[in-house]
């Protein structure tokens, strides 16, 4: 992410959650954006607690 860029301020857990799900699926499917869905998905899972 660029230095600087806007961030988000509010996600909902769940959302997070339901991204983190759907985001590898981009990925291994391939195409222009499989790597950025890619590095999306680690970059939230680092970032939301673990499901339990």
């Amino acid at each position: 992410m660029k230095h600087g860029t806007e961030r988000l301020r509010l996600l909902a857990l769940d959302e997070a959650y339901e991204l983190v799900r759907v985001l590898p699926t981009a990925a291994e499917e391939g195409g222009a954006a499989a790597q950025d869905a890619d590095r999306l998905a680690r970059e939230i899972s680092a970032r939301i607690p673990s499901k339990s």
